[in-house]
């Protein structure tokens, strides 16, 4: 009867052993395969690069070289419509609280002035600061200022188009960032806004 009682013990703990490993491997596994998603999703390239670190060169002296004066106007305008976005999408946070989507596109507006600030620095300018802060107001109900944020997409994907791009012709890096602000606005920015009227 000892016997029998240590041999169902032994069985139960051997089944309650496997039972965890089993567990303890999806769970590990689940983990693996979404941590490898996750690296994928992050993973930046030439083509979605927006951040000021992945804009760098290895071995390359700065300044870059020197910028034309219509280079410079676009760099200038293009930042400044930045600011003006990032301004605008600040103002109706404070005035109608951390809603979506302003509080996730601010994000993208600060990663859009990164990468502009990037180029400043690669090329040795200096960076304009951002004089719009206190001069915008926002608009005071939530579908009010998603049609602002659908104008001001809008008006900020057709400037880089019409009149940014073709300024900056020959310059590979910025007309690769140029190119990726423009369709962050397009394809990221004016559908949320568009969600929320």
């Amino acid at each position: 009867m000892i016997k029998t009682k240590k041999s169902k013990i032994n069985n139960s703990l051997i089944i309650f052993s496997l039972v965890v490993i089993v567990f303890g491997g999806f769970i590990l596994m689940d983990f693996s395969q979404k941590r490898n998603q996750k690296s994928v999703q992050n993973q930046v390239t030439r083509q979605n690069c927006l951040a000021e670190d992945c804009l760098s060169v290895d071995g390359l002296t700065y300044p870059a070289g020197e910028l034309s004066a219509s280079v410079k106007d676009a760099l200038n305008q293009a930042i400044n419509d930045e600011y003006k976005a990032y301004s605008t999408y600040e103002a109706a946070i404070k005035k109608l609280g951390n809603v979506r989507p302003f509080s996730m596109i601010i994000r993208a507006e600060e990663q859009h002035i990164s990468a502009l600030k990037s180029i400043y620095d690669k090329y040795g300018l200096t960076i304009p600061e951002n004089t719009l802060a206190k001069k915008v107001t926002a608009p005071d109900t939530l579908q009010q200022a998603c049609q602002t944020g659908v104008d001001a997409e809008i008006a900020n994907a057709t400037l880089y188009r019409d009149k940014l791009l073709p300024a900056v012709t020959d310059y590979e890096d910025i007309t690769q960032v140029f190119e990726n602000l423009m369709n962050a606005s397009q394809q990221k920015h004016l559908p949320a806004f568009e969600r929320c009227k």
